[in-house]
Formats: structure tokens, C-alpha cells, sequence
């Protein structure tokens, strides 16, 4: 007569057994080595990363098509590990490679340009030069490729222009030159700004920095053309005490002077244009007819742009010119 099968119940009762057995040696084996790898973590600490891209036109082609995706893909390990490395009270060592990686694969890519001095420079130790100088490079190449973008392009003239300069930079004479090329980018911004007067506000800081360095020309030109395409009042009254402060009693006069007129050429050519930049862009009226050949090329009512036309107003008014 054979044996009988084990019952059900006593099955479980076995497989219950061998369970928690399985679980106590493994709780043995967790006691056991826990200790000495806790240890050993505490230890053993991460002090630089491993850059394990190829260079970037390499990447491109490693990328197979999906340039935009492996951008994005990068772009999101950078927040991440920006923020870890934080954290860790450690210097993000792969960072500007990885922002060049970005650029290549994803040249009109807005976002690593805007954010890359913040990046670079917001890190748990002290920024070195080379770092700044790169960080410049990187924003510079954003402009270059996104050469519409008045809020990129105000971003990289306030950091090379204030942010560096007033930080990072110790030399006296390389602080003015940073200076004065981020005023400069700012004059660009105001420009590319138009009807947004909140890039023509903080862009405005470029002026002062002119004419600090000296370069007062440069500051009236500045303040000029952001008054000729801003529509914002109080911005313009802004603009126009500057302007008081940096023109002598001539200039000043001859400005005003200017502005009446092209008021006035406005007001009978085109009154239904209120915006200032609009008219500006459209240029002082001519009759084709009446301005071809030579006769009459130097009066003011033939001047090609608003430029010649402030030229030959101002001749006209010191009498040396045809009106």
C-alpha cells in the first residue's frame, strides 16, 4: 500500500516554513554586510565625472536624425544632475562640454543659451575664469544663431556686461572692455525690442555703462535709436532726460530740432501711422519722379533714409545745404 500524499493544508504549512526561512537568512545576510558597506559608502565620495560623448559633430551623426530628441534627451540630464551636483557640494565637471553637445546638435536650441551663465557660474565652488570665458562663448553663440531673439540677445549683454564684469572679472582693463561690448549687445537688444518696452527698460542700463567708459558718441546713438522704435511714453521721458544729461546746449537743440521735423513729415505724409517705429522703418518720403538724376540728388526731400534726411535738415539749418 503506498504512502498518502502530504494535504493540502500541509503543504502550505511546509511552503510558509521554507518562506520564512529564506527570510531570516536573508535578514542574517543584510546584518552582516550592511555595516561594512555603509562604511565603505561613506568613504568612497565622487569627486569628478566622466564625459563619455563623442565630440560634438560626432554626436551628430551618432544621433541618427533624432537631433532634437538627443538634444532634449541632454538638455534634461543637465537640469538633473545641475541639481545633484548641488547637492553634493561638487563642481559639475562635464557641464560645458555637454552644453556644446547641445548647441551642435540643436544650433537655434533657446534654452541652453539663455540659461548657460546661470549654469555654468551657479556652481558649489568658485567659478574660474576659463569657465566665464566660456560661458560668454556659449551665450555669444546663441546670438549668432538666433540673431532675432531681443530677450537672448538682452540676457548676454547684461551678463557680459554687468554680471561678469561686477563678479567674476578682476583685471581693471578687462572689466571696461567686457563693459563696453555688453552695452553695445544691450544697444542691439533695445532695437530687436521694439514694441516691448520691457526689454528697451533693461537694456537701457548700456547707455550709463558708455558713458562711463568715455564713449559719450556711443551712448547718444544708444539712447537715439531706442527712442526711435519705443512707443512706450515714460520710457521715452526716460530716454530723453539721458539724453539731456549727455548732449551740450547745441546738440540738444539740434535733436529737438530733428524730432519736430520728423513729427511733421509724418503728420502730412502718412497720419494714420501713430507708432514712431513703424514710420521710421518706412523711411522719409521721395517722388521717384522728381528725385532721379542728379538735379536735385542733395535736397533734403530726396534723402534716402531718415539718417542722410537728419544730415541735410541739419545742413539746411546752418545754411549750407540745398533745403
Amino acid at each position: 500500500m503506498t504512502g498518502e500524499s502530504p494535504s493540502p493544508r500541509g503543504r502550505d504549512r511546509a511552503d510558509r516554513a521554507r518562506t520564512l526561512g529564506m527570510v531570516l537568512a536573508s535578514a542574517v545576510v543584510i546584518a552582516l554586510v550592511r555595516e561594512p558597506l555603509a562604511s565603505t559608502h561613506q568613504r568612497v565620495k565622487e569627486t569628478s565625472d566622466l564625459y563619455g560623448l563623442p565630440p560634438p559633430r560626432e554626436l551628430v551623426v551618432l544621433s541618427l536624425g533624432y537631433r532634437s530628441a538627443l538634444a532634449d534627451l541632454l538638455w534634461a540630464y543637465v537640469l538633473v544632475s545641475q541639481g545633484l551636483h548641488n547637492l553634493e557640494h561638487r563642481r559639475f565637471d562635464t557641464l560645458i562640454p555637454l552644453l556644446d553637445a547641445i548647441n551642435e546638435l540643436e544650433p537655434t536650441y533657446r534654452d541652453p543659451y539663455l540659461f548657460a551663465d546661470a549654469l555654468i557660474t551657479f556652481q558649489a565652488v568658485q567659478t574660474p575664469r576659463s569657465e566665464v570665458l566660456a560661458a560668454r562663448a556659449i551665450m555669444e553663440r546663441g546670438i549668432a544663431n538666433r540673431p532675432l531673439d531681443a530677450n537672448l540677445w538682452l540676457a548676454v549683454g547684461e551678463f557680459i556686461g554687468f554680471v561678469a564684469p561686477g563678479t567674476y572679472l578682476t583685471d581693471p582693463a578687462e572689466k571696461d572692455r567686457w563693459q563696453v561690448d555688453g552695452a553695445r549687445i544691450l544697444a542691439h537688444a533695445a532695437e530687436l525690442g521694439g514694441d516691448d518696452s520691457g526689454v528697451s527698460w533693461q537694456a537701457l542700463g548700456g547707455a550709463n555703462l558708455l558713458a562711463r567708459a568715455g564713449q559719450r558718441d556711443a551712448a547718444i546713438r544708444f539712447l537715439r535709436r531706442t527712442l526711435a522704435v519705443t512707443d512706450d511714453q515714460e520710457l521715452k521721458d526716460k530716454i530723453m532726460a539721458q539724453l539731456g544729461g549727455l548732449l551740450d546746449d547745441a546738440r540738444e537743440d539740434a535733436f529737438h530740432r530733428i524730432e519736430a521735423g520728423i513729427r511733421a513729415v509724418r503728420d502730412r505724409d502718412l497720419p494714420q501711422i501713430t507708432r514712431r517705429s513703424e514710420y521710421m522703418v518706412l523711411g522719409p518720403p521721395r517722388d521717384p519722379a522728381y528725385c532721379a538724376g542728379a538735379a536735385h540728388a542733395e535736397e533734403i526731400a530726396c534723402a534716402g533714409s531718415w539718417h542722410e534726411w537728419e544730415e541735410r535738415s541739419e545742413e539746411a539749418h546752418r545754411g549750407t545745404a540745398v533745403p
